[in-house]
């Protein structure tokens, strides 16, 4: 995981050098190698509390004074009537959605995600899933963002009868297992392997205004493998089958609303958890 130097320094107080912080890293057991004001970790796998930008800042508390504390959106959330079935309450006992409407795209970020895409020389996608991507590497928790036109008022998470082919949203078709976990739309048509990577027919694009922005914990059993199998690279999975924080989402979520509020003007908000 390549994290930039910059992020983790402007969070402490005592502002370290890179070679005072590699230090510090090492002695945590936090192998990595820097490439200019880059640190690129190989976190062993009990350690997935440390693939974000938070998860490292509170190793760190051990050594310096840090600031996790970020702003959120602290308004009350209205209710959603937004329709989830879950089949699989064992494989994913906590999951929320929220959906968000706004009035305009931006065309230029500002703040904490626009340093996202200049220090670590990241390519942008569109609005609401490079938010979805900063906030994965702020703060450890995947999110997944629905285009709301595409999917209607209705999910449902359910563990697959039969073969199928599935086109991701980066355009590669895969032929998806019996047993497989997903998520279908109102269609029964399958929108996302779910922890995994989502399907082209309900992605963002660059005019999507209307989302609905999934937050779960699933249980690593059903990830572990899945990206492997499908070749195909998931920041999400290499996160889920590592395990995340079930007690985070609605944390997470304010948080995706505020850097959203921070761009552009906000018609509608509603939760349902």
């Amino acid at each position: 995981m390549k994290l930039s130097y910059k992020h983790l320094k402007h969070r402490i107080k005592s502002k370290p050098n890179i070679e005072e912080l590699s230090d510090k890293l090492f002695q945590l057991g936090h192998e990595h190698e820097i490439n200019n004001e880059i640190l690129d970790f190989e976190f062993t796998p009990n350690r997935g509390d440390c693939l974000s930008i938070n998860g490292l800042l509170r190793d760190l508390k051990l050594f310096y004074e840090v600031d996790i504390s970020t702003d959120v959106f602290d308004k009350d959330l209205k209710s959603s009537l937004f329709k989830f079935e879950n089949n699989a309450k064992k494989s994913c006992p906590y999951i929320s959605f929220l959906k968000i409407e706004i009035d305009q795209v931006p065309k230029n970020y500002k703040d904490e995600l626009k340093n996202y895409f200049i220090d670590l020389e990241l390519n942008k996608n569109n609005f609401f899933t490079d938010i979805s991507n900063y906030i994965s590497y702020e703060t450890g928790q995947p999110t997944h963002c629905y285009d709301e036109s595409k999917i209607g008022n209705f999910l449902k998470l359910d563990f697959l009868e039969k073969k199928l082919e599935f086109e991701t949203l980066l355009g590669k078709t895969i032929k998806l297992n019996e047993g497989d976990l997903v998520f279908y739309n109102d269609d029964n048509k399958v929108v996302n392997l779910a922890g995994i990577i989502g399907g082209m027919s309900a992605s963002c694009s660059l005019n999507t205004k209307s989302v609905v922005v999934e937050c779960a914990y699933f249980d690593p059993e059903v990830i572990i493998g899945k990206s492997v199998l499908y070749d195909v690279k998931s920041d999400a999975s290499h996160k889920f089958e590592r395990n995340t924080d079930p007690n985070c989402h609605d944390y997470v979520l304010r948080r995706f609303i505020r850097i959203v509020e921070k761009h552009t003007n906000i018609k509608k908000i509603e939760l349902f958890t």
